[in-house]
């Protein structure tokens, strides 16, 4: 479908609800008592309807979550415009209008930043984990460089957990499904006395994996080993002041999501790879087998085959994942007569340890092992003004500050066999001598500390012209000790970045009616320098902030109480982006240059009568980059210089998007009621790196999704049948192109550059779920 054929149905659509909203207004006005609910945000940190506020947020309600039966993050790729997901393994990406991270080290910051109740997580680990008992999510799209500043530029992420109620109750949950699925999720109310709440909510879930291993014995990957806790405390000190303590704790096992090798297994003309190196015979490496065919055969002397197909392959490592997150939070408010004063202190610790098959195939030749652990605490003071009148302001202080750790390390018989070969050789890249205590390890530690101090206001000039005028100071340091071990002796590297910058908005909305609002924005959001873990030089390992301008024009809509219209138009310039590509030896990073991005969302939702609601979102974007020069990733010996990339799309940046839904509701008087729910999404082709390679690109794909439920009259029992990826489309979640110790055609043996990975979406799962509330 090309740009005037998109155009055309984007335009169909809009006129479809625009001349239907006429026959809605003329049900209404027989008395229909069907509207659409209000959805209170605290997306500016203070509660407000969500179509009384100048931003593009995606408000999504306890109701809208559970028919879509949402479970984390990922979901939201189907149901927010502009917002796509994907992860290798124990970290995501998260991008929103082309803007986020390919950059997982510890020496980088996601550009979408994630809060969980207020807090923000550093980590994009935490992007991962069952977003369990939520009340409401918000998606603030765009860069937020005042409330939500801390790294910002591509939006913001806000999950927000159901919290304490006053009286007992709770609800049981039990899910079963394909692939073996079992999943239980149990929350309970207990108010213990007129001023204290508690809520405690917690799940397991067990799956086998849906990616077929063939090897004799080999574990499935993409499986479920997961659980979790929440705990809340609600506490009145006064008839003022309210303390809320909430603590979380989420454990995620298994095989878990492991990268497929999507390239056969590269034996080249299997020519001596080492023999030119290296002088005197080669060691035999296995038995039975030359030495210089020993790196790309089985024990038994057979060539590896890596199986092409999604969902199958054949690895003979075992692997694992184990990742946690804990995350403890402390909130209190205290009102006075035209202020209320807010302090959110917030800890967490997350980690991560990964065993993969780094060559993916029956060969036992290497093992790849990313593992981080990471402590932040963070301290959020804020202001915020309560009165009646024109004048509304919020100012606030900002405290960050995190301890992180990044190893990736490569181990495995073929790795041996080149230690060996060097030592007997006396071989090394600086010489003679090579160590004796051979490893591969690239990564290191940082710590990284930020203080910010931050208001905003809003002033209505007349009854319905509002101007809002926000500011942010932030100042960031990072340090980090790079301890690199690259088929060379341990090389330590202190590195360091900081930065001072102000950024902010400036908003100016008109009430257009009671109704319908227009307003337009300019926004400056700025993310953080950081250090390139797999650098040795100092100077090279730290790379600048980048900065995101965006000018914003939109409008909000809520007609006759049923349809709800919300559309934006905006244009963005990216300078100093941050970019990162695999290398040999990791991941490299640095700023890439500058880039446009311009785009167009638009977001509904028709209750169409008491039985039918239609929603969806559309998003149309065009992102380049404007100036690109930048060493060939692929070229390990930069023997290519500089390659000229302007011109090239944006990563994870899809030109068409759009989500589709249908509610249809049925009363059953005293048997209950009836809903089901079609919602389908589509997803445009894009690129997952700068260099827009093939490799890197992947197909468009559509989604479609199935839901029949029911509840009891009395809302006790409810049941659901569910099916996703009804078509059973194969969608490529993530790509990446880079070098394996695994396999080698080099001249050198060490590695093969054009390695493709990839991870897929779930493929076709059917289930139920019963429960019962009391």
């Amino acid at each position: 479908m090309d740009k005037k054929e998109m155009a055309g149905v984007v335009a169909a659509i809009v006129g479809t609800l625009v001349g239907s909203s006429a026959i809605a207004q003329q049900s209404a006005g027989k008395g229909r008592a069907v509207a659409l609910e209000e959805v209170v945000v605290t997306a500016q940190k203070r509660a407000e309807n969500v179509q009384d506020i100048p931003i593009a947020v995606s408000a999504l309600s306890e109701e809208t979550l559970r028919q879509s039966s949402f479970d984390g993050v990922a979901d939201l790729s189907f149901m927010v415009p502009s917002l796509q997901f994907g992860n290798f393994g124990p970290v995501s990406f998260l991008n929103i209008r082309g803007i986020g991270s390919a950059d997982n080290f510890a020496g980088s910051d996601p550009g979408v930043a994630i809060h969980i109740d207020g807090v923000y997580i550093g980590r994009p680990v935490g992007a991962l984990f069952n977003a369990f008992d939520t009340e409401r999510v918000e998606v603030l799209r765009g860069p937020q460089g005042t409330l939500y500043g801390r790294n910002a530029t591509g939006g913001s992420i806000n999950l927000i957990t159901k919290k304490p109620q006053d009286e007992f109750g709770g609800e049981v949950e039990v899910t079963a499904g394909d692939y073996d699925l079992r999943r239980v999720r149990g929350a309970i109310n207990i108010p213990v006395s007129d001023a204290v709440r508690a809520r405690i909510v917690g799940f397991n879930e067990e799956r086998d994996g849906f990616t077929e291993n063939t090897y004799p014995g080999g574990a499935d990957a993409n499986d479920l080993d997961n659980w979790g806790i929440r705990g809340h405390l609600d506490i009145d000190l006064s008839d003022n002041i309210n303390l809320l303590l909430s603590a979380t704790h989420v454990d995620i096992g298994g095989v878990g999501t492991q990268p497929e090798v999507r390239d056969p297994f590269s034996t080249g003309e299997l020519s001596p790879p080492i023999n030119s190196l290296v002088a005197g015979p080669l060691p035999q490496l296995a038995p039975g087998i030359p030495p210089e065919l020993a790196f790309y055969t089985n024990a038994d002397g057979s060539i590896p085959v890596n199986d092409q197909r999604p969902f199958t392959e054949a690895v003979d490592h075992p692997r694992s994942t184990d990742n946690k997150l804990t995350l403890l939070s402390a909130t209190l408010q205290w009102d006075f007569d035209d202020f209320t004063f807010k302090s959110i202190t917030g800890y967490a610790e997350s980690e991560y340890l990964m065993i993969q098959d780094a060559d993916a195939s029956t060969a036992p030749n290497t093992v790849h092992i990313p593992e981080e652990q990471s402590e932040q605490f963070s301290q959020e003071i804020q202001f915020i003004s309560d009165g009646d009148g024109p004048l509304r302001w919020i100012g606030g202080l900002y405290y960050f500050r995190e301890d992180a750790s990044r190893i990736s390390t490569m181990v495995g018989p073929r790795l041996d066999a080149i230690h060996e070969l060097f030592i007997a050789n006396d071989f090394s890249f600086g010489g003679p001598g090579f160590s004796e205590d051979f490893a591969f390890r690239v990564g290191g530690d940082v710590e990284t500390e930020s203080f910010a101090v931050f208001g905003e206001s809003s002033y209505d000039i007349t009854d319905h012209f509002t101007l809002t005028v926000g500011l942010r100071y932030t100042d960031d340091e990072k340090e980090a000790i790079n301890s690199n071990i690259q088929l060379s002796p341990l090389v330590l590297t202190r590195a360091s970045t900081s930065s001072e910058e102000v950024t902010g908005k400036v908003a100016l909305n008109y009430q257009i009616t009671n109704d319908v609002m227009v307003y337009g924005s300019f926004s400056r959001g700025y993310k953080s320098g950081g250090i390139i873990q797999v650098a040795t030089d100092p100077v090279a390992a730290a790379f600048k902030p980048e900065f995101v301008d965006t000018l914003e024009v939109g409008f909000k809509s809520q007609l006759w109480d049923v349809l709800q219209l919300n559309a934006a138009i905006y244009t963005s310039d990216y300078t100093d982006l941050q970019t990162s590509a695999e290398g040999a030896f990791g991941q490299l990073g640095g700023n890439a240059g500058e880039a446009s991005i311009e785009g167009a969302e638009l977001e509904w939702k028709w209750l169409i009568n008491d039985m039918f609601t239609f929603d969806g979102s559309f998003s149309y974007l065009d992102g380049v980059y404007d100036q690109l020069m930048a060493f060939d990733p692929l070229d390990q010996n930069f023997s290519a210089g500089v390659v000229d990339y302007s011109g090239n799309d944006l990563p994870r940046a899809p030109e068409f998007t759009y989500n589709l839904g249908v509610s249809g509701y049925w009363n059953l008087d005293h048997r209950g009621h009836l809903t089901a729910r079609m919602e389908g999404s589509y997803t445009d082709e894009m690129y997952y790196e700068f260099t827009n390679r093939p490799e890197v690109k992947a197909d468009d794909y559509y989604n479609l999704n199935l839901r029949l439920m029911w509840a009891s009259a009395d809302e006790k029992y409810n049941a659901e049948i569910y099916c996703t990826n009804l078509t059973d489309e194969v969608q490529e979640g993530n790509l990446l192109l880079g070098f394996s110790l695994g396999v080698s055609t080099q001249p050198n043996g060490f590695a093969e550059p054009g390695q493709e990975y990839v991870t897929y979406n779930a493929p076709r799962q059917f289930g139920v779920k019963f429960g019962y509330r009391f």
